[in-house]
């Protein structure tokens, strides 16, 4: 399964708006809330305070988190009251419903204890269970868009939320504009040529770290013609036969990536657009000698792009 894949959510977006709704469900004593601040999520290390270790680094690396959600008396322990403006809800997971909480400051009281922490997503991601990554994922996703949509794209002045923050709308009674939480599509393609896959790493990279080719949708065009463009822009490849492989959230910070494989018309690579610093063809033999020796660094192994290029090591076999 890819990080941030969940069908467990029942997001009852029909709520939102209601206001008595929501507030019945803020009162529930099994309604938990997630802080959220800056893109950071509210984390507890439940590492065992009995585990010792003499290297830093390894009692670092052994650290195991989990997200800080919070009942209501206690979300009020670190807030002087439960504001509508602040309150995002996520959805109920079997009949259990959840919100997350956008303070305005990484709350010294929540802090305080040296077992919390303000963490990233990404740092998240390998030791999250799929429900709780996701609901991280659509928290941080509302949040980065609550940042940025402070002011109304049409007259310039200031929002406000709505709707259980799913809407932000303008103050201008003039102009009253609404605007919604948006996501940016992106496609990611694993490009073959016989036994081959075309893999490119960046320049700002880890060394050693390659991936396939990815690039956002360009407005007015389809995801196909996303994923011929972006071949040939980056790595100068002309790609057919494109087929839909799947997708995944990705909120860094609001993408969508859809995934596909295509076939190269020929194993002819010319840097284009300069994105990737190298991109050459692997085959598999070479991958599997590489990853082993270490000299082969692949994606992350709960995204998409990994998924992508395991499918074409296994499709060999």
């Amino acid at each position: 399964m890819f990080a941030l894949q969940f069908d467990g959510l029942n997001r009852q977006g029909e709520l939102r708006p209601d206001s008595q709704a929501i507030e019945a469900l803020i009162n529930l004593a099994e309604t938990r809330f997630l802080p959220v601040f800056q893109q950071q999520l509210a984390c507890f290390n439940a590492t065992q305070s009995t585990e010792q270790t003499n290297h830093a680094d390894d009692a670092d690396n052994k650290k195991s988190y989990q997200l800080q959600w919070l009942t209501k008396q206690q979300l009020l322990s670190h807030v002087e009251k439960i504001e509508a403006k602040h309150l995002i809800y996520l959805g109920k997971v079997e009949q259990q419903p959840f919100f997350s909480y956008r303070l305005q400051s990484p709350s010294a009281s929540l802090i305080a204890n040296q077992n919390t922490e303000w963490l990233g997503l990404r740092q998240l991601f390998k030791q999250l269970e799929p429900q709780q990554a996701y609901l991280a994922n659509v928290a941080i996703a509302i949040e980065h868009w609550h940042n940025t949509h402070q002011h109304c794209g049409y007259c310039g002045q200031p929002t406000f939320a709505q709707d259980s923050g799913f809407v932000r709308t303008c103050s201008n009674k003039d102009c009253a504009k609404q605007h919604f939480p948006r996501t940016d599509a992106a496609v990611i393609c694993a490009i073959t040529y016989q036994d081959q896959i075309l893999l490119g790493r960046q320049a700002n990279w880890p060394e050693n770290r390659w991936s396939v080719i990815a690039g956002f949708v360009e407005p007015g065009e389809s995801l196909e013609q996303a994923v011929a463009r972006e071949a040939l822009e980056e790595a100068g490849v002309t790609v057919n036969n494109i087929k839909y492989f799947a997708s995944q959230p990705w909120p860094f910070p609001q993408s969508l990536m859809v995934g596909f494989t295509a076939e190269a018309q020929n194993e002819q690579i010319t840097l284009k657009d300069q994105e990737l610093e190298q991109a050459r063809w692997f085959s598999r033999e070479e991958v599997n000698n590489l990853v082993q020796q270490q000299k082969l660094l692949l994606p992350f192994r709960y995204s998409i792009s990994r998924a992508l290029v395991e499918n074409w090591r296994n499709s060999g076999y």
